[in-house]
């Protein structure tokens, strides 16, 4: 639904761009981040947690309640249950409404390095690769560390608590590096 509901609506906002162009700003909207900025702005965290004072999980709830993917998944659940109460108009425009405000932070490439350094090595004829060099700590809180590998040299290295973060971080670092003198 979310995906139907965003397609459309940049369609609509942006006619003139490519397939690959709005399929990129799409999939930056509906990501985790921004998902989880939908339910941040409204309070689906903190209702949630307020749902589950005074049981046995109110104290996991707040704490879940502060969670990037847990506040994903309730935007994605709230759209579907309006979808599902009132119909695809009404779901639509709570998705569009919500997500609306987000879009110029999307269009900008720089929001997600991994694309914006695949565009730009693509153009250059060059490939870029990502390695997990170390994973540690606990299940529950563990932090990686990966590198971005131009061309079979490390360009980047960067940090995260997910693998997805420590290659966005590491490609960042090789955008950096291939945009300095010498590159």
């Amino acid at each position: 639904m979310l995906d139907l509901a965003l397609g459309a609506y940049l369609l609509d906002r942006y006619p003139d761009a490519t397939e690959g162009e709005l399929s990129r700003i799409k999939n930056q909207l509906r990501s985790a981040r921004f998902c989880a900025v939908v339910a941040r702005n409204e309070g689906l965290g903190a209702r949630m947690a307020a749902a589950l004072v005074g049981t046995n999980q109110e104290y996991g709830a707040a704490a879940l309640a502060l969670n990037r993917s847990v506040l994903a998944d309730l935007t994605e659940a709230a759209l579907g249950a309006i979808f599902l109460e009132t119909g695809w108009d009404a779901a639509r425009a709570a998705a569009v409404e919500a997500f609306a405000p987000l879009t110029e932070h999307a269009v900008d490439p720089r929001v997600d390095p991994k694309t914006a350094l695949q565009e730009l090595l693509q153009r250059r004829g060059r490939r870029v690769a990502y390695d997990l060099v170390e994973e540690t700590g606990p299940a529950h809180a563990r932090h990686y560390r990966a590198v971005a590998i131009v061309d079979g040299d490390v360009r980047g290295e960067g940090e995260g608590t997910s693998r997805r973060a420590a290659e966005q971080n590491a490609a960042r670092r090789a955008m950096r590096s291939l945009e300095g003198p010498g590159a």
